[in-house]
């Protein structure tokens, strides 16, 4: 609750409080009948001087944590994670089933592209780029946002009305525009940059929020109890000029950091990971 009030810790209103509590409480002939009541004053102008903090911040500020180089990111999300909720009683925006499903399924999709790709990474989780699509997603607006952020990350939103058996059906139609795209060209006859996104091969990491709206404008028409669906990219894809991916033998063009580790046609330095902790070698 702290945090619904501005935090100005030196206002007009606090200094006539401290002067209050002050000329009342010096008095000689008041500080035995007045001790209690000082107490509590002292007490209150405190605790009203105290910083906020909470949980739904690092909510609001997620998206702006995308601005800064990686490195910096990274230590900025490390020396606040103390202060963060835990990731697993953090209140999510997507059910844990729902985040497997999105992440195995681009994962299916990224393994499967022809011509096959020699350089697509393997895709993982990301709670950071979860967090800013949560942030947009609640502002049940249909379009792409918020604009300073895009310049740093990918993303694809899609949307239903009514009832859906699984959060796959928001999540196929951008593999379906897989047809209108011809390797390495870019979209013909349609718009494609959602499938162009889900198989950019440096894309390695994704986050993705649901929300549901009560009241949504979709192309000029107002949509009741739309289900909503933003997923982030990082990195961006969809660069002018560039192909998705690598064409060649699965794996055979990685970047050097995954050291030749290669999981279902995809760079996973997991794999990596697991070779060590076993005593494989390579």
């Amino acid at each position: 609750m702290c945090c619904e009030r501005p935090l100005q810790l030196k206002t007009p209103a606090l200094f006539k409080l401290q002067d209050y509590i002050h000329n009342t409480c010096s008095q000689p002939d008041r500080r035995q009948m007045m001790s209690l009541a000082c107490v509590q004053l002292f007490f209150a102008a405190t605790l009203w001087t105290l910083p906020c903090t909470a949980t739904s911040v690092a909510v609001s500020s997620a998206t702006q944590l995308l601005h800064l180089k990686d490195a910096s990111m990274e230590a900025l999300l490390r020396n606040s994670s103390d202060t963060s909720a835990p990731r697993t009683r953090r209140k999510r925006f997507i059910s844990s089933k729902d985040m497997t499903a999105i992440l195995d399924y681009h994962n299916r999709v990224r393994s499967q592209v022809f011509p096959p790709a020699g350089n697509m990474e393997y895709m993982v989780w990301d709670e950071r780029l979860a967090k800013s699509a949560e942030s947009w997603a609640a502002q049940c607006i249909w379009d792409h946002g918020p604009p300073h952020v895009l310049r740093h990350i990918g993303q694809n939103l899609s949307i239903i009305s009514g009832r859906y058996r699984s959060i796959i059906d928001l999540v196929r139609s951008w593999y379906d525009e897989r047809h209108y795209f011809s390797y390495p060209n870019r979209c013909s006859g349609s718009v494609c940059t959602h499938y162009t996104q889900m198989v950019w091969a440096t894309s390695n990491k994704i986050g993705c929020a649901i929300r549901r709206c009560s009241n949504m404008y979709v192309f000029g028409s107002m949509w009741k109890q739309a289900t909503f669906l933003v997923c982030n990219y990082s990195i961006k894809g969809n660069w002018v000029g560039e192909a998705p991916y690598k064409t060649g033998k699965p794996c055979s063009a990685c970047p050097s950091s995954y050291g030749g580790s290669c999981n279902k046609n995809q760079c996973d330095s997991r794999s990596k990971s697991r070779r060590n902790a076993s005593g494989v070698r390579g």
